[in-house]
């Protein structure tokens, strides 16, 4: 079961292995367009041109994206990085 208004919701492709074993490589995940996520929703996000899917962790002095599969770093985000938020993954 999926929440939010049809219209703001997308279909999207997972693309590798970062985030298993909850997302694996080809999965089809639904997506709700919104520019702000909470602390620990996994959303998609354009970093320098680049498109994600992470798990979002902010905390009072930085941001980081992160991978569910341990054996990718956090992206710590920087200034001048170009981060934008497309949407949260709902299922």
């Amino acid at each position: 079961h999926r929440k939010g208004n049809p219209r703001e919701m997308v279909l999207m492709r997972v693309s590798g292995d970062s985030m298993e074993p909850v997302y694996v490589n080809k999965q089809i995940v639904w997506v709700h367009q919104q520019d702000q996520l909470e602390n620990g929703d996994i959303g998609i996000f354009y970093l320098n041109g680049d498109a994600y899917i992470k798990k979002y962790q902010k905390n009072k002095d930085n941001v980081q994206l992160i991978s569910l599969n341990k054996k990718y770093a956090p992206i710590q985000i920087k200034p001048g990085m170009e981060l934008r938020t497309f949407g949260k993954v709902v299922k």
